[in-house]
């Protein structure tokens, strides 16, 4: 049975992981306690003398870092049992599955050597390796499918430390997460060797200089891109309108005058300055009506300044976040970011394609008992339905270009001859909506389209706290790194920002704030990275390599005994 220390251990590291993330108390994290913040966990697990117990810890120490970083989803309105409590255990359980892994090389391999392969310092090389790979993995599945949520995750931690966060470009956020639990792994191990009086092997000096080696070249490699010179090939003026509203308590008419009033001071800066305006961006959820047929609606709501026609005077395409009908029978009405041209007229839609599950998407909403269970349980029975596929936005710029690439997508406002359109003097925008810009299997896809400029629109405004909104854009921001181009994110009440290819917010506003941006949005030559062309292969890589050695030291034991 576990012991108290154990128990201890287990909870002590998911608080100093829940301090290493973005919180209340350190906004934007500690890298240095993410170091070390999994010391106690992997010295909890090594003291583990059955896979039960390794369940138990993994479960307690799971639910907790979920429980203590992402309280703020208790405040989804009406909805926490779902967003907090159901995801509580779900993510207590996810973890606690992974324990046999966790617990494996403990089991099984002391015990296939007899004396010889059972000591603890012919071991002391593997087991670390063996935890970092095994966590790497479990943040990796947290992260990945209809369950995803990347929050919670060692990688959050080292947003600070931008010199070893540019290996995103080749690992995603995997290799950081892999970097800084080996580092944990390797202190505890070695902490347990010195208190059993176990000499260090020639090995496990192998193992502690593989470890800096790996940083170093991190290291390395990050000093290299940040120094690189980068220059922009196109530049979008854009502005982007954070109203500070949750439209569930503002209301939608208050919501749009407020945007309608900070995007015209801000169009009217360009102007002042000789300059046009190429896109006015607005957050996630601030119309409410469906389209297609909305843009009726619109035409003389709000009453004291209706949309389109503002949108007219503006004379500037505009990008809003709002529903969009797909069909009536079935009821199919998906999340999405609304294209406006410059004459105001509704010119085409994303549908977002990675909802949340049990908030956006409900799992059998198609069935009228679950509907019913539904409203019961939490006063609402049908969900969003989940785009299919990626669709871009073409708008012309005014800056000089350097450009000359092509692509297929919606082009708005731009004029064309009958033989050739300039695409020189276009920009293509991808507009990953909310959770769209945490999903890797999102924005790849849409960066291997064409996109040249991440927008994305969000809506966090109901989360009430300021780590619930600089989570998401510590988690966001990795997507500017994977694929070396620009993030602008226009949210309702934070963080509104622009951050640059290498990590680094190029201008923001503050949390909880009404106002806008007129950002000059850099836009750089689109250059295949390595992880926009593998994808995430260092989890698929561990997961194979895992998977061989289970079934190599499963059915040949005499070959590991011979190897050890």
């Amino acid at each position: 049975m576990y012991s108290f220390l154990q128990v201890f251990f287990s909870l002590f590291s998911a608080l100093l992981l829940t301090l290493a993330i973005p919180n209340e108390l350190f906004e934007f994290g500690s890298p240095i306690l993410g170091l070390f913040c999994l010391i106690p966990f992997y010295s909890a697990l090594r003291r583990a003398k059955s896979v039960k117990e390794a369940f138990f810890l993994s479960f307690l120490h799971g639910a907790t870092v979920h429980l203590c970083s992402s309280f703020w989803l208790g405040n989804f309105q009406g909805y926490a049992l779902f967003t907090l409590g159901a995801s509580l255990v779900g993510t207590g359980f996810f973890q606690g599955f992974l324990s046999f892994f966790f617990y494996y090389p403990a089991l099984n391999l002391a015990s296939f050597g007899g004396k010889k392969i059972g000591q603890e310092a012919a071991l002391a090389s593997f087991r670390p390796l063996w935890f970092s790979g095994t966590y790497t993995l479990w943040e990796f599945f947290k992260s990945t499918g209809f369950l995803a949520y990347p929050w919670g995750t060692v990688s959050m931690t080292a947003y600070r430390w931008s010199l070893i966060t540019q290996i995103a470009d080749i690992t995603g956020p995997y290799g950081i997460t892999f970097l800084f639990s080996l580092f944990s792994a390797t202190i505890s191990e070695y902490m347990i060797l010195r208190v059993k009086g176990i000499k260090k092997s020639d090995s496990f000096l192998n193992l502690c200089t593989l470890l800096c080696a790996l940083f170093l070249i991190s290291a390395v490699y990050g000093a290299f891109e940040l120094l690189l010179p980068r220059e922009s090939v196109k530049t979008v003026n854009a502005v982007l309108v954070q109203q500070n509203g949750d439209p569930w308590f503002k209301g939608e008419e208050q919501s749009i005058l407020i945007s309608e009033a900070l995007s015209e001071e801000k169009i009217n800066d360009f102007r002042e300055n000789d300059e046009e305006c190429d896109v006015v961006v607005w957050s996630e959820a601030v119309l409410s009506k469906r389209f297609p047929s909305a843009r009726f609606f619109y035409n003389s709501f709000p009453n004291e300044k209706p949309l389109t026609p503002f949108i007219k005077q503006m004379n500037v395409p505009f990008i809003i976040g709002g529903p969009y009908t797909i069909s009536i029978q079935p009821r199919r009405v998906a999340n999405s970011a609304i294209f406006f041209n410059k004459n105001g007229e509704f010119s085409g839609e994303y549908q977002k394609m990675h909802l949340v599950p049990f908030a956006e998407l409900i799992p059998g909403s198609e069935y009228p008992f679950i509907r019913n269970i539904m409203r019961e349980i939490a006063g609402f029975s049908y969900g969003w339905y989940p785009g299919k596929c990626v669709t871009l936005m073409e708008i012309p710029i005014s800056s000089p270009v350097r450009d000359t690439r092509k692509s297929k997508i919606i082009s708005i406002d731009i004029e064309k001859n009958e033989n050739e359109k300039n695409e020189e003097k276009t920009v293509k925008i991808a507009t990953p909506i909310c959770f769209d810009d945490t999903a890797a299997e999102v924005c790849r896809a849409m960066f291997l389209y064409g996109s040249e400029l991440f927008v994305n629109i969000t809506n966090d405004a109901w989360s009430l706290t300021r780590s619930a909104e600089i989570q998401h854009f510590v988690v966001s921001h990795y997507r500017a790194i994977e694929y070396r181009t620009t993030l602008a994110r226009a949210t309702n009440a934070g963080l509104t920002a622009v951050v640059g290819p290498t990590g680094k917010t190029l201008c923001s506003l503050p949390l909880f704030e009404e106002g806008a941006l007129c950002a000059k949005i850099p836009v750089y030559e689109r250059k295949m990275t390595t992880y926009a062309l593998f994808g995430n292969w260092l989890p698929v890589s561990i997961l194979i390599f895992s998977f061989i050695f289970v079934i190599k030291t499963s059915f040949f034991k005499k070959e590991i005994d011979e190897r050890f």
